[in-house]
């Protein structure tokens, strides 16, 4: 299962029609009791979590994130990369890109250049 959280409702509707077995979601309480995940396709949003708490938790049910940032300069990339989330898309990005990320994931190496 593939589970959609971003704050582009657009963005969210062309996800879940171009790839299978997937869900929009609208609060993070749901992912967090989702027990079939494996992937979360998600953005920055303001919730009740703070960030970091809330990917440490999406990470600890061994759920595979695919971030979707703004720019490199963002501060929450630091903390993603230190939880192990290395499916990380820069805008701009098109549907293709996302869709591609969750067919192939980023090897380490890739993103290596975040750590310095």
């Amino acid at each position: 299962m593939i589970l959609i959280f971003t704050d582009n409702e657009q963005l969210n509707e062309d996800l879940n029609n171009k790839i299978e077995n997937s869900r929009i979601v609208y609060y993070p309480d749901y992912v967090l009791q989702e027990k079939e995940a494996n992937i979360l396709i998600t953005t920055l949003q303001l919730n009740k979590y703070n960030f970091s708490e809330f990917m440490l938790k999406v990470r600890e049910k061994n759920i595979r994130v695919i971030l979707l940032l703004e720019n490199e300069k963002v501060k929450e990339l630091k903390d993603a990369l230190n939880l192990g989330i290395y499916d990380i898309i820069f805008d701009p990005f098109s549907l293709e890109d996302i869709i591609s990320k969750v067919n192939s994931p980023t090897p380490f190496s890739s993103i290596a250049k975040y750590f310095k």
